[in-house]
């Protein structure tokens, strides 16, 4: 597999990772190992992205609109840590 296909399932991969943690209608313990499962996905890629090899215009937007929107979910686990598990529930509760 060539570098630039290795690249485009990478991203591709991750888009989707990233797709079902922002999905709002999950438990505090499965957005926790979803974010463990992208954490380990990405340590296992390491390699090929720190080859280095040439990005194309596309995928530079891809990896910066990923870039983005780790940081909303490093945002929204802030939140989540900081709401006691009672209020968590209750909220869980009023959205079915």
């Amino acid at each position: 597999m060539s570098d630039t296909a290795a690249i485009e399932d990478t991203l591709q991969r991750v888009e989707q990772m990233l797709d079902a943690l922002e999905a709002s209608d999950q438990s505090s313990a499965d957005f926790r190992a979803g974010c463990d499962q992208l954490d380990k996905y990405l340590g296992d890629q390491k390699t090929l992205l720190a080859a280095g090899g040439a990005l194309t215009d596309q995928q530079k937007s891809r990896v910066a609109s990923i870039i983005e929107r780790l940081a909303g979910l490093q945002k929204r686990a802030e939140t989540r840590a900081n709401i006691p598990t009672g209020l968590q529930k209750y909220i869980a509760e009023q959205s079915d």
